[in-house]
């Protein structure tokens, strides 16, 4: 199982070797393993003067940009639709401060003729008092010695009488 196991398993230094060994299998002859793409390069531009660049995966190039301009896209249109709920937040924002602030002033009008009612029923308060005050002293004045004297009277009467 030892060495077996060994030539079974594969490992990562052992697949790069197949991978750099089956690209040069295509090269009858050449019997070298080369493990750097520029130095293959420079060689067979040195060898047969025209280099050869690795074939480029121009369509799915061309998918990554497109997928890109897409998602900036779409974003941008994100971005597009949160400033006009924000523009309407803000209205309906500056619109309820609007409100609100009619409804202070005249809440704040309101106060205003309520304080002046208080006070004009604190003075009519004050002067039906004084009135009240004035009244009951002049029924005591007027009054108040003729019941003394009209209470004394029955009990002198009450007293010898012929």
């Amino acid at each position: 199982m030892s060495e077996q196991a060994v030539k079974d398993t594969p490992s990562s230094g052992n697949s790069i070797l197949m991978r750099a060994w089956q690209a040069n299998v295509t090269r009858p002859g050449d019997k070298v393993i080369n493990f750097s793409p520029a130095t293959s390069e420079s060689a067979s531009s040195s060898e047969g003067g025209a280099s050869v660049l690795p074939p480029r995966d121009w369509v799915s190039a061309i998918d990554l940009v497109q997928e890109a301009a897409e998602a900036i896209r779409i974003s941008e249109e994100r971005a597009v639709d949160l400033e006009n709920q924000l523009r309407n937040v803000i209205s309906q924002a500056e619109d309820e401060v609007r409100q609100l602030q009619k409804t202070i002033a005249s809440n704040q009008l309101l106060l205003a003729q309520a304080e002046d009612r208080a006070r004009r029923a604190e003075t009519r308060a004050k002067e039906a008092e004084t009135w009240l005050v004035r009244i009951h002293d002049a029924v005591f004045t007027a009054f108040g010695s003729k019941t003394k004297t009209s209470t004394a009277e029955p009990g002198d009467s009450g007293q010898d009488m012929p």
